[in-house]
C-alpha cells in the first residue's frame, strides 16, 4: 500500500477527510503524507470528543473504521506509508487530549508504534 493508496482508502472511509483531501490538494498542489495524516489525527479526535460521540455513534464507527485502515497500513504498507502513519499519526496522538479514548481503539501493529508504550 502506497501513500495515495492509503489517503484513498482513509478517504472513501470519511466524507470529512474527502474535504480534508481536497483543501490539502487545492493548497499544497500535490499530497504531502505527513501534513495530510495531521487532519486525520484531527478527524480521529473530532469523533472521539467527549460527549460529542455520545450523540453521534456514527463518528465511533468512521474512528474505528479509519484506525482499520491505518492498522492496514501498518501491515501492508510500503516502508515510507508506515513511517508517515508511525510518525504522523501514532506518535503524535500521544500528544492529544483524546489519547486515553484513542489508545484502547488501537490494534497491536499500531500499538506498537507508541514511544510511551
Amino acid at each position: 500500500m502506497s501513500n495515495t493508496d492509503l489517503v484513498g482508502f482513509l478517504c472513501s472511509a470519511s466524507v470529512a477527510l474527502r474535504e480534508a483531501q481536497r483543501l490539502h490538494l487545492r493548497n499544497f498542489g500535490t499530497l504531502v503524507p505527513h501534513i495530510f495524516m495531521t487532519d486525520v489525527l484531527a478527524r480521529v479526535g473530532h469523533c472521539l470528543a467527549p460527549g460529542f460521540s455520545a450523540a453521534q455513534p456514527a463518528d465511533r464507527d468512521e474512528a474505528a473504521h479509519i484506525l482499520a485502515i491505518l492498522e492496514r497500513g501498518m501491515q501492508e504498507g510500503e516502508r515510507e506509508t508506515r513511517n508517515v502513519i508511525a510518525l504522523s499519526f501514532v506518535n503524535d496522538s500521544e500528544m492529544e487530549k483524546f489519547f486515553a479514548e484513542l489508545r484502547p481503539l488501537l490494534g497491536p501493529k499500531l500499538l506498537g508504534q507508541l514511544k510511551g508504550r
